[in-house]
């Protein structure tokens, strides 16, 4: 393994066109720094730039980013991105020692992007990984406000605001058409046990169209993402207006409940 290793998650980016050919760039400044540093140091050795794409469940490994942009553009859907500088001796070794460089964006898998720079030059494995850290910063997007434990406890605390709020109403209808005891309580119990199996359910697809929606790489291509626009907009309307909603909706029966209550106990 090389002597120097820096290495970091990638998250909330949304990368286009341009900013594929931008990394690119980097890539090849930086691969021809290493062809440099390895003549200086009289080391016949190749280095090599690769791109690997993956698009609609099929792969490609190519050479330059002309042919990397080609597949980009006719893709349904875009999965994954790598972008690889890597020394001959490291892939003689499989990167046990040598020089490497690699980007990976993954859309599909929220965990598996990286960048991670490996090399037995310290200088040349700092600069490489500032140059491409500081281009990914400014493609930046704002889902991180969605994908946070925040919002998976916000789904989760509406959703069992919103099923007990329901249990009550309902427990108001079915109670009277009972002849039991305690006809309002097995009524609320009842519905409460129905909407907690339900929600289970809900609640996973909710987190799962939401992560869809808003995904941690987003790759973005000309006249092809206007749905997926359209899908954030709409969401975040719903969503917001929904919220708005079940306030309203629970703030009048919680008073008109309250009201019951006290006009039976006077």
């Amino acid at each position: 393994m090389a002597h120097f290793l820096r290495d970091q998650q990638i998250e909330n980016l949304s990368i286009t066109e341009a900013h594929l050919i931008h990394l690119s760039d980097i890539f090849l400044d930086r691969a021809e720094t290493l062809r440099a540093l390895l003549r200086d140091a009289s080391q016949n050795d190749e280095v090599f730039v690769t791109y690997i794409i993956r698009f609609d469940n099929k792969g490609y490994r190519v050479f330059s980013i002309t042919e990397l942009l080609k597949y980009f553009r006719q893709a349904k859907s875009v999965e994954r991105v790598l972008m690889t500088v890597e020394s001959g001796q490291s892939l003689r070794s499989n990167r046990s020692i040598g020089t490497v460089m690699e980007l990976r964006l993954d859309e599909k898998d929220p965990n598996s992007s990286y960048l991670s720079v490996t090399s037995d030059d310290k200088d040349w494995v700092d600069t490489s990984f500032c140059a491409v850290n500081e281009s990914l910063a400014k493609y930046r997007n704002r889902n991180h406000w969605v994908r946070t434990a925040w919002t998976t406890f916000a789904v989760q605390l509406i959703g069992v605001t919103l099923g007990f709020i329901l249990s009550l109403w309902a427990a108001t209808k079915i109670a009277p058409k009972l002849t039991i005891e305690n006809a309002f309580i097995f009524s609320f119990l009842f519905v409460l046990l129905i909407f907690s199996n339900i929600w289970t359910y809900l609640n996973q697809q909710i987190i799962r169209l939401m992560s869809n929606t808003f995904p941690n790489i987003k790759f973005l291509r000309v006249d092809k993402e206007k749905l997926h626009w359209l899908l954030q907009a709409v969401i975040s309307g719903i969503a917001g207006a929904f919220v708005l909603y079940i306030i309203a909706q629970a703030a009048s029966f919680l008073v008109e409940l309250l009201g019951n209550l006290i006009s039976k106990s006077s």
